[in-house]
């Protein structure tokens, strides 16, 4: 049997085109009986590759294309090809492509791989340092070659020869050979499959070398001659002369003798856990652990105790069986880091949240008893499976779980795991047409004519070219575009770069190089080089390390909480009935709280009004793909708008929680055993079937369920409805372990969102610092509930936002232009030297560097500098001053007079802190329009979120981009904006022509329209658009004011006081006080006139739903 020995795949990442599946199925169809794999220094694709080719009925041969140090020319590289003979060779291939993948500088010498050539074919390829040295006759030659055979034994040392080297090199290596008695083997010149991958090859090659290819139409028409020969004609030309001929039955007899195989493993090779001295075993420490953590659960009455225990003790026996021990130990010893740590955890994730010993031992936060949970939906005799026990940490504190693990475990024995970054539809054209020479321009044209893709899914070329012409009408501006079309096409889904996986670590209690090759990572520390998959098929641990920035958001918020926090508060004991927790959720005022910010589910929560946890639970279970279309009849049967129904009766325990629909697996699962007597063993094995449509084993499942019914007494019909029934729903049940974990989180963040707004807020706008409209957003919320939002301020800000007392500080981060080493240098030195007592005393003290016009003014339109007691104006104008002056000395600067001179508008004050600082914290121009706004049910742009939907707004005008249709008309492209945030609006030629006047930047206008959705973007098309209602200056009416529990306190009601007296007027006040649920009418000598920044003032103190001004008829 005769293979191809060098072949390299996409593996090695931009140097060839071809998949593992092309390469196997290209070299069945031309009648190879063998192949190998030999990409260059790594083995990526090797357990894809040997599936695939054995699926194929291909021998598959195992290979690396190692660069090596020359033996003359010391400090260039070489390819060697390597094969493995045998097992023994396949683990020295691994320490091979290991060694060299973690080497400093990447290099690889001899000396270093002599030691691990056992097993190993080594063949010298047509561009190695032997071809080199003869071509040039270069007489170091024999001292190569004596050095060569001395390292490698000449039964695994081979010189590849193939027909296309050209007869003269040819001629030497044979001669060579027979001279030195060295053995010549078959080893063809094949760089890719077909002639027209030749021009793919030099496209990824440019790519990888960051050029741009000359004469592309030239090159593109070039036919390839390195291909895959169909067997037949390969074998043909090397009949030409005696020494092919000896290669190709080298290559043969090479062939014969290499055989590897791998070995998957059905069960997981679990590092042993060390237990402490005096300890029997791992069950027993597990054991004992888990009774200490259940006893230590308080709330477990004496009644239940009995229940809890027996259930403990049955989890546990199953676990033992299973041989699960230590796993649960080394996950339990990740947990007590973390705890020991004081770092934050979640309630828990997914199934893991159903077992009584995981919450026992404090691995999750859910007891399963109460909430109902079931051990076999994670982990089931009758199912045998690993357990997946996936853990959320803070994301800025999972490095300190990887470096616990790092350093637990030991640098050899632990690993991130690699994971590859795909040449997707946008980064493969523009990739391509870089190498084209394609200007940046028309770049940015080809990405944004590629839509984004829903729910994250990717979009490939195919379908941005069938979705809109776009595409097609910019690759028609381009020169050789449709080639650079096709180019793009053939290069899509193929491996870019490697990076690591977002969440899976392996762990082992042996060196990782015994199963799998590694290369070097982040942090000094190791990276599988194969994916997940084949890392838990060769039997590996592997773990998921999961960051979650909703659970930095929470330690956070407790963090700038705690000196409010009652005495020996847990945040895993808040009340899951609390009553102002609960009305958050139903007003839908859920921004900031995990799983419940898209404004979709926050209209479930409005309409359902949840009055209890198990609501919210099933909100989030149900608000998904599949399950959604469920939630109109939930909220019905809720409101008792819909009957409830139930097949049968013995169901209703189990239907009736979520009135009569089954929302979660677990339901599933109940049935099976209420009705039908299954063991909820077997009933996991029925949801999972049905789940996944294993319909060999749905049949054997359905007539065990059919006739389980009959013997529990139920008619035969009525058994098929109810498995017809639950077929259908387990479909698009949702896990409920994991809803009630995830609800969880959720509502301590929303407990956190009402009970100390002020912290949580802090944590949020920290969480969302690169996200310029969900500031905006977060800072408008934070200032309707009352929250006051203060500028950023060179004496008070830290790096980040801080709490201070009763308001929210902005970080000097958090201002654009401005450098981190500035900031960092300014806030040392005020720690270090005090307060800046002036702009005087900055400018002095700052370090040369940092004293920049440029920065400087950022920071004084930021508001930074205002405490100064200068205006805007008057700062920026003497900044070149004071700059010149500070480098003459202290006595110039302090003699350097600031002249008086008149402040910028507010509305300029506006616009230059949303270009500093993304969003207005001196007002907003829109703020006169508040009262109107709220009365007549306006929309604001945070609300649009949905596509096809009627849009009403008042919003300001930000830019205007006119563009003319193919038909030649005008239309505009206009971005508005209001206090929540930023929307593009589309106005066609017919609306245009009637309002093009009114397309001024800063204007206010009124739009009515539908929202849209393009590239993953929210856009409203307009239909009408006119000036916003007119707001007289002077009106009559009254102000109601209502001071609720949040707002009530003495330093709030003093400052209202003091509005009252500066907005003195002829307009009646009736206040409500919430707590004693009574109205109250203010003396007439603190009524107020009718200013629209009234509002805008009473607002941080009251909230703004707390305001409301009714004009007289």
């Amino acid at each position: 049997m005769y293979a191809p020995l060098q072949i390299l795949s996409a593996y090695s990442l931009l140097k060839n085109p071809n998949t593992i599946t092309q390469i196997i199925r290209t070299a069945k169809d031309r009648h190879y009986g063998a192949i190998a794999l030999t990409d260059i220094n790594v083995m990526y694709g090797a357990v894809e590759f040997y599936q695939k080719a054995k699926d194929m009925g291909i021998k598959p041969l195992f290979g690396v294309t190692l660069q090596v140090n020359g033996l003359v020319n010391t400090s260039t590289t070489f390819p060697l090809v390597l094969i493995a003979e045998n097992q023994t060779g396949y683990q020295n291939l691994m320490w091979l492509s290991s060694a060299k993948m973690t080497a400093q500088d990447t290099t690889m010498t001899f000396d270093l791989l002599v030691d691990h050539l056992q097993g190993i074919h080594v063949i010298l390829p047509h561009d190695s340092e032997l071809s080199q040295l003869i071509a040039s006759e270069y007489q170091e030659v024999d001292n190569y070659w004596h050095q060569l055979s001395n390292k490698i034994d000449d039964q695994h040392l081979y010189i590849g020869i193939h027909p296309q080297l050209a007869p003269q090199i040819r001629a030497r290596l044979a001669q060579f050979s027979q001279i030195h008695q060295a053995s010549l083997v078959a080893l063809d010149d094949v760089d890719y499959l077909n002639t027209d991958d030749a021009f793919t090859t030099q496209v990824l090659k440019a790519i990888d070398a960051n050029v741009k290819l000359d004469g592309i139409k030239a090159l593109a028409q070039q036919s390839g001659s390195h291909v895959l020969v169909d067997f037949e004609q390969l074998r043909q030309s090397y009949q030409d002369d005696e020494a092919l001929k000896l290669a190709f039955k080298n290559n043969e007899q090479l062939v014969a003798r290499s055989h590897v195989s791998l070995t998957f493993k059905q069960t997981t090779a679990l590092p042993p856990f060390q237990l402490p001295p005096e300890t029997a075993n791992a069950a027993e420490y597990l054991k004992n652990l888990a009774m200490t953590g259940l006893n230590a659960k308080m709330h477990i009455t004496s009644q239940q105790h009995a229940q809890y225990l027996e259930r403990l003790h049955n989890e546990l026996a199953i676990i033992n069986k299973l041989g699960f021990n230590d796993y649960f130990l080394i996950v339990w010893d990740i947990v007590n880091f973390a705890k020991q740590n004081h770092i934050q955890l979640g309630a828990g994730r997914g199934s893991a949240a159903g077992s009584l010993v995981a919450f026992s031992l404090g691995i999750t936060d859910i007891d399963p008893v109460k909430f109902g949970l079931l051990f076999e939906r994670f982990l089931n005799a009758e199912r045998v499976q690993m357990p997946d026990i996936d853990i959320d940490w803070p994301d800025n504190r999972r490095e300190d779980i990887l470096a616990y693990l790092h350093q637990k475990y030991g640098q050899r024995n632990f690993a991130q795991i690699i994971t590859f970054g795909t040449l997707a539809a946008k980064q493969a054209l523009r990739d391509t047409a870089r190498v084209f020479g394609v200007s940046q321009t028309m770049m940015s044209r080809i990405s944004n004519a590629v839509p984004q893709g829903k729910q994250g899914r990717r979009v490939t070329i195919g379908e941005a070219l069938k979705g809109s012409d776009a595409l097609s009408r910019v690759l028609g501006d381009i020169d050789n575009g449709d080639l650079l079309l096709k180019t793009a096409q053939k290069i899509e889904g193929l491996p870019r770069n490697y990076s690591t996986h977002a969440a899976g670590v392996v762990l082992s209690d042996s060196p990782l190089v015994n199963t799998l090759p590694v290369q070097s990572g982040s942090e000094s520390r190791l990276l599988t080089q194969f994916e997940k998959n084949p890392v838990e098929a060769l039997g590996l641990l592997k773990i998921d390390i999961l960051g979650l920035s909703n659970l930095t958001i929470l330690a956070q918020t407790l963090y700038y909480a705690k000196q409010y926090l009652p005495d020996r508060f847990d945040i895993g004991h808040v009340p899951l009935d609390d009553k102002a927790t609960l009305a958050l959720y139903a007003k839908g005022d859920t921004n900031g709280v995990f799983q419940f910010e898209s404004s979709g589910i926050k209209h479930v929560l409005k309409q359902l009004q949840p009055a209890t946890f198990e609501h919210i639970v099933a909100v989030n279970a149900l608000y998904r793909p599949g399950p959604s279309r469920n939630i109109e009849s939930f909220i019905k049967r809720r409101h008792g708008q819909e009957t409830v129904t139930v097949l049968d009766p013995s169901l209703k325990t189990i239907l009736a929680p979520t009135f009569g629909i089954i929302v979660y697996q677990e339901q599933v699962m109940l049935v099976a055993e209420k009705y039908a007597g299954f063991t909820l063993g077997e009933a996991d094995v029925l949801r999972s079937a049905m789940s996944k449509k294993k319909l060999a084993q749905m049949a054997d499942m359905h007539d065990k369920f059919i006739s389980g019914a009959v013997s529990q007494g139920h008619d035969q019909s009525q058994a098929e409805q109810i498995f017809a029934y639950i077929d259908e729903f387990a479909n698009y049940g949702f896990n409920r372990s994991h809803a009630v974990a995830y609800s969880k989180l959720s509502f301590q963040l929303a407990y956190m969102k009402v009970h100390y707004p002020t912290a949580f807020f802090t944590a949020l706008l920290n969480a969302n610092l690169g996200s310029p409209d969900k500031i905006r957003l977060y800072v408008t919320e934070a200032k309707a509930r009352g929250i006051v939002v203060k500028a950023p301020n060179v004496n008070q800000s830290d790096r980040f936002w801080t709490i201070n007392k009763d308001f929210l500080q902005m970080g000097l981060h958090s201002i654009k232009g401005v450098r981190t080493d500035f900031v960092a240098a300014l806030i040392d030195e005020r720690k270090n030297n005090g307060p800046f007592e002036s702009i005087q005393s900055l400018v002095r003290r700052l370090p040369e560097k940092f004293r920049k016009r440029d920065v400087l003014t950022q920071m004084v339109y930021a508001g930074a500098l205002d405490s100064f007691g200068y205006n805007r104006v008057e700062l920026v104008t003497a900044l070149d001053d004071l700059i010149e002056a500070a480098s003459f000395g202290e006595l110039i600067l302090s003699e350097t007079k600031i002249k008086k001179m008149a402040d910028i508008t507010l509305t300029e004050k506006l616009v230059h802190e949303k270009e500093t600082i993304g969003v207005n914290l001196s007002g907003h121009p829109l703020d006169t329009f508040a009262s109107i706004i709220k009365q007549n049910d306006f929309q604001q742009i945070a609300d649009v979120s949905l596509a096809k939907e009627p849009v009403k707004m008042i919003v300001m005008i930000d830019s205007v981009r006119q563009t003319r249709t193919k038909k030649g008309e005008t239309m505009a492209f206009v971005t508005v904006s209001d206090t929540t945030g930023t929307i593009s609006l589309t106005i066609f030629h017919q609306l245009f022509v009637k309002i093009s006047d009114m397309l001024k930047t800063g204007n206010m206008i009124q739009i009515t329209g539908q929202s849209d959705s393009y590239n993953g973007k929210m856009s409203v098309i307009a239909r009408q658009i006119t000036a916003p209602p007119q707001i007289p200056t002077a009106e009559s009416g009254t102000w109601f004011l209502r001071f609720d529990e949040e707002h009530d306190n003495e330093a709030n009601r003093h400052a209202v006081i003091e509005i009252f007296k500066k907005h003195h007027g002829d307009n009646p006040i009736i206040i409500h006080w919430q707590k004693s649920d009574q109205n109250q009418q203010i003396d007439a000598k603190f009524w107020m006139n009718s200013e629209t920044a009234i509002i805008r003032e009473l607002a941080p103190l009251l909230g703004y739903d707390n305001i409301v001004f009714r004009r007289s008829r």
